[in-house]
């Protein structure tokens, strides 16, 4: 058997070396395919559950203010709430007392 490299060689390749390549050459694209698709969709599913997440903006101070704020319109709510029950309270009162000397 004469190879191309050999002197005398009249420039033929054997077809088991071109087979050889054709299957090489077929292995490495699909190595790179598969790796390609395996990075792009660990990519995707990174992205997905970012967005999934959403962003996260408020740190601890900041949460801690909103809580307090909540908690402060809480209070007044209440208050606001007592002294309408006080003033319907007095309301009802007084239409009592008024219709009681007749």
């Amino acid at each position: 058997m004469k190879c191309a490299l050999q002197p005398g060689a009249t420039g033929m390749v054997d077809p088991d070396v071109i087979s050889f390549a054709g299957v090489m050459l077929t292995i490495v694209a699909t190595v790179a395919a598969g790796t390609i698709i395996y990075v792009a969709a660990r990519f995707a599913l990174a992205s997905a559950k970012k967005a999934e997440r959403g962003p996260s903006t408020l740190d601890s101070g900041k949460l801690v203010q909103l809580q307090q704020s909540v908690d402060s319109i809480a209070i007044e709510v209440e208050r606001i709430a007592e002294a309408q029950r006080f003033t319907a309270k007095l309301a009802a009162e007084r239409s009592e007392a008024k219709q009681l000397p007749s």
